[in-house]
């Protein structure tokens, strides 16, 4: 493989994650400056409207039923969005955190003289203190943890399982995310993606990310091995050997690695055939609703609410006889 093709799909995770990033924060920085400017007038506006709707003793339909009444309502619709944005992402913050504490250390590493295929492998200067192996006989994964000093876990199970050289295909592949920080980049965008629940581009993002790095990391060991048979070959292994009880425990880790594998294996396999197109309707779609969203809430919370007392001044000023 060229190394300008090398650098290219390297680049694309990376392209991945600042557009999340700046997308999330954008309507981030848009929500909170417009909570902080307008509260004063969130509250007199809503005050206002509960006089007009109960300016007859009970709930004037007229009033009711207005463009005033609607405006506000969806201005607290967007701070009540905020607050569960903030709840979810809090959520999801001691969820992930108690997940990598949780698994890591439920299972005890053992020397990396144990495994004699390990041990060859670990003398590569490029996994000192990089490389742990747990003792875990029955399972076989291998993945990359840690935010912000991640290391390569592998099972004794994946050892035993796989030949020397398809051992190191995975772990070079496992290094290429440790030496990207994918587990962190995963991390925020996961935050993120609870954050701003309501963008559907942020999902579109996280699994063309995960696609990406999965893709890179493949490139990077297929570049480093010279050899792109024992990839294919530990892929198809590993993903027929797992069970889903433990993907479900291990889904933050392994997140993206068993997605598109007939994509991956028909790059490693045969990369002169050119890979299949991206959904262009589902990413259309995302980025147009997600930008249609973040247009509503633009609205609703930096309305010019003149311009709507103007063309609905009976609300501001309902009479009983107008509620008959």
């Amino acid at each position: 493989m060229e190394k300008s093709q090398i650098k290219i799909q390297r680049e694309k995770p990376e392209r991945c994650f600042v557009y999340i990033v700046l997308i999330n924060l954008v309507i981030l920085f848009i929500v909170i400056t417009g909570i902080i400017v307008d509260i004063h007038d969130y509250i007199s506006d809503t005050k206002s409207t509960y006089r007009s709707v109960t300016c007859c003793g009970s709930i004037c339909l007229k009033c009711f039923f207005s463009f005033y009444t609607f405006a506000t309502m969806l201005t607290w619709g967007c701070i009540l969005l905020l607050f569960i944005g903030i709840c979810k992402a809090i959520h999801k913050i001691i969820s992930l955190l108690s997940l990598n504490y949780n698994f890591i250390y439920s299972l005890s590493p053992l020397p990396i003289e144990c495994h004699p295929k390990l041990k060859n492998i670990a003398n590569n200067p490029r996994f000192c203190n990089h490389l742990v192996l747990l003792n875990n006989s029955k399972q076989r994964y291998a993945f990359t943890q840690g935010l912000w000093k991640p290391k390569v876990y592998v099972s004794s199970g994946i050892c035993s399982y796989l030949t020397k050289e398809e051992l190191l295909a995975v772990i070079l592949h496992e290094m290429h995310h440790q030496e990207s920080k994918d587990p962190l980049k995963l991390f925020f965008i996961h935050i993120f993606s609870a954050f701003n629940f309501f963008l559907p581009v942020n999902q579109y993002l996280l699994n063309k990310f995960s696609s990406a790095s999965e893709k890179a990391a493949d490139d990077s060991a297929v570049n480093f091995s010279g050899e792109s048979l024992d990839l294919a070959s530990a892929i198809v292994k590993i993903s027929r050997s797992n069970n889903i009880t433990l993907r479900s425990q291990m889904i933050f880790f392994l997140e993206g690695q068993n997605t598109n594998i007939e994509e991956r294996l028909r790059r490693l396999l045969e990369p002169e055939i050119a890979p299949p197109s991206y959904d262009k309707v589902y990413a259309f779609s995302s980025y147009f609703l997600s930008i249609g969203i973040a247009i509503a809430i633009c609205l609703s919370l930096f309305k010019p609410l003149a311009w709507i007392r103007m063309a609905d001044c009976n609300t501001m000023a309902c009479h009983i006889n107008t509620c008959r």
